[in-house]
């Protein structure tokens, strides 16, 4: 089984917190179908070491239905045991935030839309999974603009100089910050057109940032997130299907978190 990392920000402007996440356990429904979605999930979730967000899901289609089943000792058909009501749930998803790192993981990319959206409508705030890039080139790649850029400068000794940070000191007439955070927004620049060189200033200035999160948009409109500081990263590990060819959620648990650990 192979987990693939992500960035999960909450309204565009911040990374998810374990406050986030206690308050999805307190309020979140156990069992959830999205709307005008087919898929009917059971959810279990818990805080581990006051670090791991766990998330453990059966689920399936909440729709499809036949009126009988196949013996497969005989082959003759037989009435269906289950009503339309009962859902039989042979699909597993598993996902972990990792609050120390603020890395998502997930088993199972094509169920990003139902956790972003579960963790929205939980909250009533906007969760978006983004896309981790290996390299600024891949990323480039990708996209078609850049949007903006989220950034937090610190006052080291490559900025001490900086204009913005003597700036914000005399304006308040106070000693000068230790960081500032900034969201910048573009109108969607062209990557190849502008936006590449701004990424580079970036690059070559980057022991004066922090947190610096390129904002960018795909070809379909979709935002697109690179975080200088993560890295792509899989993590296989290897649970044993029981006698039902189903996982058993702690021992993926185990397993997951003694290789983030």
């Amino acid at each position: 089984m192979k987990f693939c990392n992500f960035l999960l920000r909450v309204d565009g402007i911040r990374e998810a917190a374990r406050d986030d996440f206690e308050a999805v356990i307190e309020k979140g429904l156990r069992t959830y179908r999205p709307v005008r979605q087919k898929y009917l999930y059971s959810i279990e979730m818990e805080i581990v070491e006051e670090r791991f967000f766990w998330m453990s899901c059966d689920y399936d289609d909440a729709k499809r239905f036949r009126d009988f089943v196949i013996n497969r000792e005989t082959g003759e058909r037989q009435p269906n045991p289950r009503s339309k009501e009962q859902i039989e749930p042979k699909q597993q998803f598993f996902a972990c935030y990792d609050c120390a790192t603020h890395m998502l993981y997930l088993n199972d990319m094509t169920r990003r839309p139902f956790l972003e959206k579960y963790l929205s409508d939980t909250l009533q705030k906007e969760f978006k999974i983004n896309n981790v890039y290996a390299s600024v080139d891949e990323f480039c790649d990708r996209v078609k603009t850049i949007r903006g850029f989220q950034y937090t400068q610190v006052d080291n000794l490559f900025s001490r100089n900086s204009d913005l940070f003597m700036q914000i000191g005399n304006m308040w007439g106070q000693d000068l910050p230790s960081k500032i955070q900034l969201k910048m927004t573009y109108g969607d620049i062209p990557v190849h057109g502008g936006g590449r060189q701004i990424i580079d200033i970036f690059r070559h200035h980057k022991e004066e940032f922090d947190n610096v999160i390129i904002i960018g948009c795909d070809d379909e409109g979709v935002e697109q997130t690179f975080d200088f500081s993560s890295l792509l990263k899989h993590l296989e590990i290897h649970p044993v299907k029981d006698e039902n060819e189903q996982f058993t959620p702690d021992e993926v648990k185990e397993l997951l978190l003694k290789e983030l650990r």
